[in-house]
């Protein structure tokens, strides 16, 4: 299989090099960047990007122009022509002939990085298990770029297989040094789904677990300490943590967070509200509410107002 289709001209860089750059503002992303092939007489072109939407978790990129890629796409990488890793990577909608996609995994990706920031030369291996397209990828630069890209974006958060498990041995510890014990008193955890997907969700509130030495430990004026974790992969991803007055289910892809007044600019016993879409891997607040109107949606959605 060969790349024999595109315009370069559809895809619009700053510039284009076989070896690794870091561009930090590249139509609205961060990216560090290699382009292994790139010909003029025809078109073809090939990127291969690590870097983030702003905001974002860290992500792979490849962009194409040519051929008929697989969606999904398998990449598997030998750095230094030894086995390094592979790369699954989903299509998506763009200006671009080929764009494919993938959050970089905390777990499996991170030595693939590594090797690629220390490597000396690389090759990359497209759709290994139909017809194989063999690209050599320069390493020269990708020290640099990487690390650069890496420090600019968020890794996205390493799934937990049982959140309600992990917090509550964390809380254990942390309450058996200050010499108590955790009492459940109830409204720990609950499970709703948050972001429309079809699965459920994870609510865990401090609160319901206080230590009978330091009953203030995680709560206080603003509310308590609550995280929230979202069904993503093979486990749980937590998407926030923060102190709140209560988080309140909406219809569609967030929640509304009722926090202490002050988010709002306001007094500590006034509402003020937050809301946050969940959609993606990354929590983005989208409103913020205040005064009357955060009372109101607090008192429809079933919610814990300020407490005076």
């Amino acid at each position: 299989m060969t790349l024999i289709l595109g315009l370069f001209g559809l895809f619009s860089m700053p510039a284009i090099a076989q070896d690794w750059s870091f561009n930090p503002d590249m139509q609205g992303e961060v990216q560090a960047v290699a382009c292994p092939l790139d010909d003029d007489e025809t078109g073809n072109y090939l990127c291969l990007m690590v870097g983030c939407e702003q905001g974002q978790p860290l992500r792979w990129r490849l962009v194409a122009a040519g051929g008929n890629l697989p969606d999904p796409l398998r990449i598997n990488m030998f750095i230094d022509e030894a086995p390094s890793g592979f790369l699954s990577l989903g299509q998506v909608q763009s200006d671009v002939p080929f764009d494919f996609v993938a959050q970089v995994d905390p777990e499996r990706d991170v030595r693939l990085l590594e090797a690629l920031r220390a490597g000396g030369g690389a090759m990359m291996i497209l759709d290994p298990e139909g017809a194989a397209i063999e690209r050599p990828l320069s390493l020269r630069g990708s020290g640099k770029a990487i690390a650069s890209a890496m420090e600019a974006c968020p890794m996205r958060a390493p799934a937990v297989a049982d959140p309600v498990a992990t917090v509550l041995s964390s809380l254990e510890a942390e309450c058996k040094d200050l010499g108590g014990v955790l009492e459940m008193v109830g409204g720990f955890e609950r499970s709703e789904d948050l972001d429309g997907d079809g699965r459920d969700d994870l609510i865990i509130e401090y609160g319901g677990a206080p230590c009978t030495t330091a009953l203030s430990l995680h709560c206080g004026s603003g509310g308590c300490v609550s995280d929230i974790y979202m069904a993503r992969d093979r486990g749980y991803i937590r998407a926030w943590s923060d102190v709140v007055r209560d988080v309140l289910n909406e219809e569609g892809p967030g929640v509304a967070i009722s926090v202490h007044g002050s988010a709002c600019d306001l007094a500590g016993v006034e509402s003020c509200v937050l809301r946050v879409d969940l959609s993606g891997d990354t929590p983005q607040v989208v409103e913020t509410i205040a005064g009357a109107d955060a009372d109101a949606l607090i008192e429809a959605l079933g919610g814990v107002g300020p407490v005076e």
